[in-house]
């Protein structure tokens, strides 16, 4: 906690308290290295569980079926866990629940194995006696040892897919659930409608855009057209709001350049030629220049210093 600066916001959280994904990513990636432990996230759940209920997953439970339970999982998944998308599909026999994270993620191996195990355990609880899982697929890279996340999940596992997909064998999915309350049922769709309405409204514009520019960080001659294309609203209109919070493209592109290479530098083996291109960098030179501006030093020199920070 003390690596990632959690150490002082633990003291001040509660239940309602946030912290960031990056943040949290970041956390489970230190924990799995000072374990030496490629499953650390994997280990929790199976030993801590999945964890408290919340809205979500109480909807989930207590839905008329499975395939509402899915459907409500799908819609209101982004309230306890930040998301780019999210889905569902039931057909026939099988229902998949899918979703990613934001592009600008990259420590993203523990958190994916944490919260698709933890996902999985919550929508378990209520598929009924009848649902076993099929298949997984797992937007992270692929262990050294494959073997021991089959072992795991019991199923195939596909690795370095866009989305994560939980994919159940469900019986029939629409036999009326035990658990099923109407009333309740109704009362915790309205809390998570308003919960989820009140998110969306605290999302804020500069997070939109920079996923944008993070999706696309590889395109070296990358533009403010492209990134307006792709937010859907036009080069004049996005200048101005960004402007309006005090920031011009070039800068927002610029931070979250800084920000991947923080976490490439620190959480992976990458040559600093293959963190360059990555990073959308015409050449290594240019990449050096620009750590030179962000960290005072070049990024070999950043990354040793990091390394022997700990981090």
């Amino acid at each position: 906690m003390r690596e990632c600066g959690l150490d002082r916001a633990r003291r001040e959280m509660s239940f309602s308290g946030y912290i960031s994904l990056r943040a949290h990513a970041r956390m489970l990636e230190a924990c799995a290295r000072h374990c030496d432990d490629e499953l650390f996230a994997l280990r929790w759940t199976r030993m801590l569980g999945a964890g408290a209920e919340n809205t979500v997953s109480l909807a989930v439970r207590h839905a008329p079926d499975l395939r509402s339970g899915f459907d409500v999982a799908a819609r209101f998944l982004r309230i306890a866990v930040d998301l780019d998308a999210a889905g569902a599909e039931v057909e026939g026999r099988t229902a998949s629940l899918h979703f990613a994270f934001s592009p600008e993620l990259v420590c993203r191996n523990q958190l994916v194995d944490r919260t698709v195990s933890k996902t999985l355990s919550l929508l378990m609880r209520s598929a009924g006696p009848d649902a076993r899982l099929v298949e997984v697929e797992l937007s992270r890279d692929a262990p050294a040892n494959t073997a021991e996340h089959e072992a795991f999940f019991g199923v195939p596992v596909r690795y370095g897919t866009r989305a994560c997909r939980i994919t159940i064998h469900t019986g029939d999915a629409d036999v009326s659930n035990p658990f099923y309350d109407a009333d309740l049922f109704a009362a915790l769709c309205e809390l998570n409608q308003r919960r989820l309405a009140d998110r969306r409204r605290a999302d804020d514009f500069i997070a939109v855009v920079s996923d944008a520019i993070a999706a696309r960080i590889q395109e070296p001659g990358l533009t403010i057209g492209d990134v307006a294309n792709a937010v859907a609203t036009s080069v004049r209109v996005l200048q101005r709001r960004l402007a309006g919070r005090g920031l011009t493209f070039n800068q927002l592109h610029d931070s979250v350049r800084r920000r991947m290479a923080e976490d490439l530098l620190a959480h992976t083996d990458f040559p600093v030629s293959e963190i360059a291109f990555r990073l959308g960098f015409s050449a290594v030179g240019n990449f050096t220049r620009a750590a030179r501006r962000w960290f005072g030093c070049p990024p070999s020199e950043w990354r040793r210093a990091d390394s022997r920070d700990g981090r």
